[in-house]
């Protein structure tokens, strides 16, 4: 036997010696392998002419494998599943993953959707599926990878991390330029308006939230004026499109209102902020290690927000 060391089989001849060894027939290996029954035969007669040996004898009405076959059967078998398994940790790497967040519908309208372009720019092979919701829910029920909430802020001077990006978010009275110019009369520079305005200004208000009465408490405890709620709504999106409406002072926290005063669709009149008592926090399922796309999605957006500034 003389085997040319320049030879070396074709997928396609080394599937066919496995699944005709394993079966024992020309027509199973066909099945198996989802070819014809002259496509195996080929590939045989091929491997038997380049090394110049039989590798099947008949034995009633199976074939039987020399002992070639039985010598480089297993080396045989684990080239092709090697090669099986080489597929498959590609074909896991480049499919389009779905990374399923949890969050807030106000945040997820106002300050997610129109930064989730850039994201999948940087992971095009990452579909993202959002479930917005305001109540807590179950992250094996919702199929959660993470989920950004609203959190009471943990003790102590916190600085900005991954996970807990803006820890010292304020909240900042705002209105519409339109609306802040009725008021004046004429244009005012932001944080220049006096603090007379309040006694005939219109009040968005958050439903069951005291951030109004917060805010006078702690800057114009004397403030004697009716702070009659004109429009009360359960969801933030609605109170910030209330205010670029014209329809009064809101009063809302950075990350609601940022984009929206770089945009010059509001104004801050006052200087004077709230600080938050709560904080948004990136929260992981407890029962699974966070993949690379988790970890990918929790910086990007983490940088995003803290890259959040008034200009």
């Amino acid at each position: 036997m003389a085997i040319s060391r320049r030879f070396v089989p074709t997928l396609q001849e080394l599937r066919a010696l496995d699944a005709v060894a394993r079966h024992k027939s020309i027509s199973a290996a066909a099945r198996e392998l989802n070819v014809s029954q002259p496509t195996i035969s080929y590939h045989i007669k091929q491997l038997e002419e380049r090394w110049d040996v039989k590798l099947f004898r008949m034995n009633g009405r199976n074939l039987e494998q020399t002992e070639l076959v039985q010598d480089i059967l297993s080396e045989v078998s684990a080239i092709n599943n090697g090669i099986e398994n080489l597929s498959f940790l590609l074909a896991s790497q480049t499919a389009r993953k779905q990374l399923t967040i949890g969050i807030a519908p106000s945040l997820a309208s106002i300050m997610l959707a129109p930064r989730l372009a850039e994201f999948s720019a940087l992971h095009p092979n990452v579909a993202i599926r959002i479930s917005a919701a305001n109540r807590f829910v179950d992250f094996a029920e919702e199929k959660l990878d993470v989920a950004l909430r609203l959190l009471p802020k943990p003790e102590g001077d916190l600085g900005a991390s991954p996970l807990i990006p803006l820890p010292q978010e304020r909240m900042r009275v705002v209105c519409a330029p339109s609306y802040l110019e009725t008021m004046t009369g004429e244009p005012i520079a932001p944080h220049s308006a006096p603090v007379e305005l309040f006694a005939n200004a219109d009040f968005i208000h958050e439903d069951e939230a005291f951030h109004w009465q917060k805010y006078l408490e702690a800057y114009w405890p004397d403030f004697s004026g009716q702070m009659v709620p004109q429009l009360t709504f359960n969801n933030t999106d609605l109170i910030l499109q209330s205010a670029i409406a014209g329809r009064g002072f809101a009063i809302l926290r950075d990350l609601y209102v940022i984009d929206a005063l770089n945009a010059g669709t509001l104004i801050e009149p006052f200087r004077e902020t709230l600080p938050c008592q709560r904080a948004f926090q990136f929260v992981l399922p407890e029962t699974s290690i966070p993949s690379a796309q988790v970890w990918d999605f929790i910086n990007w957006l983490s940088t995003e927000m803290q890259a959040m500034h008034i200009r």
